[in-house]
């Protein structure tokens, strides 16, 4: 983690993991790709400080497999980690990515079924309005609580607060991850959250 120091969001990602009482092999600081935002995938992140994480969210886009393979190539020579959206394993297995981000299910039959036979991969998850589990959530090494703060992401919805964010990480027994509107104006609200990392769009481009 010591490469995150160099950027402002990473230092604050840093001391946030430091008072966590979860560990999590997923990068404190970690990147959404948004291809509505980033024409030039590659370019962006590029820019992202050494040592993040980078979420390619394809959403089934015909050149997902090329620039997933740049990519790969980009974030090797920047020692960053890259995790493959939508639960694409195949994808995922193609470029040789170190995990996998999956959609919400209640009953996380794709992670768990994942997890079974890759007890190295990085799995993730975007958390539950409801956060209604039917399942234990140790099958992840993350789990996306959204939206934080006001976010312009159209899924977001309204946001949840700080608040609410301590509590889901009191009664969680998993590594919280905050997103939705987090920048360097917001992030260090998270302080003492809990939370175990957090994840950006446009506060890290």
């Amino acid at each position: 983690m010591d490469r995150l120091k160099s950027h402002a969001l990473g230092r604050l990602a840093i001391k946030l993991r430091a008072q966590s009482r979860q560990a999590s092999r997923l990068s404190p600081l970690v990147f959404m790709t948004d291809p509505n935002r980033m024409p030039d995938l590659a370019v962006a992140v590029a820019k992202l400080p050494r040592g993040c994480a980078v979420i390619y969210r394809h959403f089934g886009e015909p050149r997902r497999e090329i620039n997933a393979h740049l990519l790969r190539e980009v974030t090797w020579q920047q020692q960053q980690q890259l995790l493959i959206g939508g639960g694409d394993m195949e994808l995922a297995q193609h470029v040789k990515a170190c995990g996998v981000h999956f959609q919400r299910d209640a009953h996380l039959k794709s992670p768990r079924d994942l997890r079974g036979n890759n007890s190295r991969l990085i799995i993730t998850m975007a958390g539950l309005k409801s956060e209604d589990y039917k399942a234990p959530l140790d099958c992840l090494d993350g789990l996306f609580v959204s939206s934080i703060f006001p976010s312009q992401s159209p899924s977001a919805g309204a946001p949840i607060g700080v608040a609410a964010l301590k509590n889901i990480c009191r009664k969680l027994d998993v590594p919280i991850f905050a997103l939705g509107g987090v920048s360097a104006q917001t992030a260090p609200a998270l302080i003492g959250s809990g939370a175990c990392g957090f994840a950006a769009i446009a506060g890290l481009l």
